[in-house]
């Protein structure tokens, strides 16, 4: 994905570099893309430090569950960070024996061509769509299932029920939303400070993972994990009553909270929703 993203993460007006542009003290040194995000996704990963559909059992009980009662269900992936979520759902879909259609539509290329590298080694069919679901027509709507990890996390407060109400509007009666909320504060740059630490300790013990690193060039993994702390902002929920307000024009609600690995806070409780129309 490193790769990928020198040429494939480009400006634009939402994305993980949004919060970033709005910071004083980085303005000498402007992002222009969410490179440094996507960039260095896949290292973090290596070391459980990004959040991913992997720290949610509840994924596949409740995907495989809708796909088998809509096995050809049409299925939105809103937004990814890399392949993880289409990966979750490919189990899903094996464990339910479906055949639905899969669309993924993310504001970035980068995750896109992961999904698709997945997409090929596996031999599932997808589209991938680089769009803006807040702003871009969508038309492979209606959807049976809209899945995604963490968006509502990416998301800045007045965004959250903008995306909420899209998803309402992208679903066909019956259809699902499954996703995950993790819950917390803002990123104070103590929390940053630490995350980056942490990521330079568990390298230190996990240059093995690294191979393409291991032979004098780890400096060049601790300067993308010291930026990556320095940009990546999540935006938290508050707690179980903003879940309520931001699914309240579902027809049916049902969410519980977990302890997951966390990223900044470790561990960091998460919610796990799914809101459905009738």
């Amino acid at each position: 994905m490193e790769v990928w993203s020198r040429t494939d993460c480009v400006d634009k007006t939402r994305g993980m570099e949004e919060w970033v542009k709005t910071q004083d003290g980085y303005r000498e040194t402007p992002v222009e893309s969410c490179a440094w995000y996507h960039g260095t996704w896949q290292y973090l990963r290596l070391l459980d430090m990004v959040a991913t559909p992997s720290w949610y059992g509840f994924y596949n009980s409740a995907l495989s569950e809708i796909l088998r009662n809509k096995p050809r269900a049409n299925v939105l992936i809103s937004a990814a960070a890399d392949y993880g979520m289409l990966a979750t759902l490919h189990r899903a879909i094996e464990a339910a024996q479906g055949d639905p259609s899969i669309v993924i539509y993310d504001i970035c290329r980068t995750p896109l061509r992961s999904c698709e590298w997945y997409a090929d080694r596996y031999g599932l069919t997808v589209k991938t769509v680089r769009g803006d679901l807040l702003e871009d027509g969508v038309p492979e709507a209606p959807f049976d299932l809209i899945v995604t990890d963490e968006f509502l996390t990416v998301l800045k407060a007045q965004y959250k029920p903008m995306i909420t109400q899209r998803w309402r509007e992208l679903l066909r009666p019956g259809g699902s939303v499954v996703t995950t909320a993790m819950i917390g504060g803002a990123t104070t740059p103590e929390l940053r400070d630490g995350y980056a630490r942490r990521a330079r300790q568990l390298l230190s013990g996990r240059l093995d993972s690294f191979p393409h690193h291991n032979n004098g060039k780890a400096h060049l993994l601790v300067e993308h994990f010291d930026r990556f702390a320095g940009y990546h902002t999540r935006h938290m929920i508050d707690d179980e009553d903003q879940i309520r307000t931001l699914f309240s024009d579902f027809d049916e609600l049902s969410y519980s909270a977990t302890a997951t690995p966390g990223e900044c806070v470790t561990p960091t409780n998460s919610f796990q929703i799914v809101a459905s129309l009738r």
